[in-house]
Formats: C-alpha cells, structure tokens, sequence
C-alpha cells in the first residue's frame, strides 16, 4: 500500500537534522543494529525476511543528521503498526545515547503525532510501555491516559506466542472447544 511521504528538518548548534517516512532512507542494518540495543530490551534482531515485512507494514519514521555533503546518517526511529485509517500503534521509539538530550526525541514524537493526526476516523494511537518516565512522557506529548478501566472505559490486554498457542491447544482439547 503506497502511503503519504512526511517530512520534517530541524537545525540544532548547527547541525541539521531530518525525519522522515520515506522506506528507502532507513538502512535495514540500522534497524537491527537498534533491536541488539538494550535501549530496545523489548525486541531483538529479526531475519531480513522478517524485517522487511515489519518495516513494509509499519509507518517507519527515521531520524537522521544531514551532514554539509546532504548526507544522511540514522541515528533514531520510531515505528507505528497502523492502517492509516482508525488505529496506530507506537513502538520501537529509539534513538542513539550520542543524540539524547538534545530535543530529538520529543521531536520524533510530536512528528508521529502529526502523521496519526491526519488520520480522520482516528479510534486509538497506543502503545506499551512499563516505564514510569515513559509514561509521563506520553501523557504530555500525546496526551496518553492509562487503559486500566478508571481512565478509560478499556482494558489492555496481550498474550506473547506460547500464550497464544497454549490457548489454541487448549480450544481444540477442552469441553466447548466448539464454542465461540
């Protein structure tokens, strides 16, 4: 699915830096050099089949320092699971120690709001987190409240693989396995 290309540039100390969403700037190696990080504890280094099937169904935002030459280097990301359309999912926000306390994180974000902004029949943007700081980050930025049943009238729920495949050998196994 060809989707919008966003763009955005921003000079700090004289350094320029960009974002954008265009597929063909951000080097798969990147990204799997970013997964290996303990900054992405959460993930880990996928095959290239894999990672390209991510990165093709994912609204990917690369970060990157444009050197006098136009050159373009990824020092961050931030990946949304989205249809464009009802619902975006944040993951995969990273960006390089070298970078930090420079704004460009804030930036990434308030850039992946811009994106989910456009998006008319927008339902939800959420993602997961167990920092603490995190949190506070997305409750300012994004204005994310907590899917916990007080602030919202949701809950969150998930199951990793071997959840998911204990609960189908169970389905098949147990009375009313028929049922819906």
């Amino acid at each position: 699915m060809d989707q919008k290309t966003w763009e955005w540039q921003r000079t700090i100390d004289a350094e320029t830096f960009i974002i954008s969403t265009a597929r063909e700037l951000l080097p798969h190696a990147f990204v799997r050099e970013a997964f290996a990080t303990e900054a992405m504890f959460w993930a880990h280094p996928v095959s290239d089949e894999t990672l390209r099937a991510m990165l093709d169904n994912s609204c990917t935002l690369g970060l990157y320092k444009v050197d006098k030459d136009e050159q373009k280097t990824p020092i961050g990301m931030a990946r949304m699971v989205t249809d464009y359309t009802t619902l975006a999912y944040l993951t995969d926000v990273y960006l390089q120690d070298a970078y930090r306390n420079l704004g460009l994180g804030k930036w990434i974000i308030h850039c992946c709001r811009e994106v989910v902004l456009e998006m008319k029949d927008l339902r939800f943007m959420v993602l997961l987190t167990g920092s603490e700081k995190a949190q506070k980050l997305y409750r300012r930025e994004l204005g994310m409240s907590l899917l916990d049943g007080r602030e919202q009238a949701l809950t969150c729920m998930g199951a990793r693989r071997t959840r998911l495949a204990d609960a189908a050998a169970s389905a098949h196994d147990g009375p009313g396995a028929a049922e819906a």
